[in-house]
């Protein structure tokens, strides 16, 4: 009976890192994405940053609430819900700058990279060490991409194989556990 008990626990905490790996990887693509929107369609840029700012909030709350799931849904639905206004609320302003003309389109992407890098890490603090891993390395995207430009996809390129890289070594690490 004990055994039975022992593999259903060791199958849900897998699910659950299955879950949370699953949200990393779309969340990292979705950003890059972002970026090339960015780049190559400034004006539609405005709404898929908004709309990230949701998802991110979307996929902060699925995790907390796979990781552990007796939270209180009020406090954790206030606490995500707040954080992540607050980084729209700072989505908008940013695109207020564009719009006045002191940023212009291509400074814009890497801001805007660089502030969700920021409410991604911070978010980390209450959520997940690897969703402040992913916002240090969204961050240091838009830091490196404003130094090299042209290497950019590469650069995002790794990130995304470092990211898969750290999953399939918590994965392997839950398996011999």
């Amino acid at each position: 009976m004990a055994g039975r008990v022992g593999q259903a626990v060791a199958a849900f905490a897998r699910r659950k890192t299955l879950v949370e790996d699953i949200i990393l990887l779309l969340l990292l693509a979705l950003c890059l994405v972002g970026m090339a929107i960015t780049n190559f369609s400034p004006a539609r840029s405005y709404r898929y940053w908004l709309v990230m700012t949701a998802v991110f909030w979307i996929g902060g709350m699925i995790i907390v609430w796979s990781k552990r799931p007796e939270r209180k849904f009020y406090s954790v639905l206030l606490v995500q819900t707040m954080h992540w206004l607050a980084t729209a609320v700072a989505v908008v302003g940013v695109f207020v700058l564009l719009d006045t003309g002191r940023l212009n389109y291509e400074t814009t992407g890497l801001v805007l990279l660089l502030l969700l890098g920021l409410a991604v890490f911070l978010d980390g603090f209450r959520i997940s060490w690897r969703l402040s891993l992913l916002g240090v390395m969204l961050g240091l995207s838009a830091i490196v991409a404003a130094l090299i430009v042209q290497y950019l996809w590469l650069v995002m390129l790794a990130a995304l194989v470092g990211v898969l890289l750290v999953a399939l070594w918590e994965r392997r690490r839950d398996r011999t556990a």
